[in-house]
């Protein structure tokens, strides 16, 4: 499968199938606030829970064509491998069959959140053991200081990339943002994105004055 990463807001997900396999995989999509349409004929108390936080809607019934025809994205994760197999030949666009994973065009990697960073594993169904235990493997090595290091280095981008530098004096500047030290100093991270704005901004600025 080719890796991919695809903004999905805005675009109608369904998961079909209530049970607790169904929780995670719904706890997966919500880690990036992804709403979600759960269709089944009972629910977990978890994803109950979650509809009382407004987190996804529920639709108490059998699943139909019609309720998932117009998702970009559907997990077939039911109870029942002929329904999960006939989701997996109707889904329009982009379907993930968790009993059978050759079956559907997608799959919910095992995935770290870092803010702006996300790492994701995939082992295409072989082991989602070992796809978990690779995940944590992450999570303890990329830490929660990620997220602010990204912001800073995606403000430091934006900074660069406006400036009127030529293109080799910007890649420059952009290695030296991810030094390691960066990541480390809270006060590094401040020190540069001040001369970033003081020697850069004015040359973008005084650029496009007429």
């Amino acid at each position: 499968m080719f890796p991919i990463m695809v903004d999905l807001q805005k675009y109608k997900v369904v998961v079909a199938g209530g049970g607790k396999a169904a929780l995670q995989k719904i706890k997966s999509l919500l880690r990036f606030d992804i709403h979600v349409h759960v269709l089944s004929p009972e629910f977990h108390d978890g994803i109950r829970q979650l509809a009382d936080q407004d987190k996804v809607t529920l639709h108490q019934k059998e699943v139909a064509y019609e309720d998932y025809q117009d998702a970009f994205l559907v997990v077939a994760v039911t109870n029942s491998t002929s329904v999960n197999e006939y989701i997996s030949k109707t889904a329009k666009h982009l379907v993930v069959n968790a009993e059978k994973p050759e079956l559907g065009n997608s799959i919910l990697p095992a995935s770290v959140n870092r803010g702006k960073l996300v790492l994701s594993v995939s082992t295409g169904g072989a082991s989602p053991m070992l796809a978990k235990q690779l995940r944590n493997q992450l999570e303890e090595q990329f830490d929660d200081s990620y997220e602010a290091y990204l912001d800073f280095l995606y403000e430091s981008r934006m900074v660069v990339k406006d400036s009127g530098l030529q293109e080799e004096a910007k890649k420059k500047l952009l290695r030296e943002a991810i030094q390691p030290v960066f990541l480390e100093s809270i006060q590094q991270r401040e020190k540069f994105l001040d001369k970033l704005k003081r020697e850069i901004r004015p040359t973008s600025w005084n650029r496009n004055m007429p």
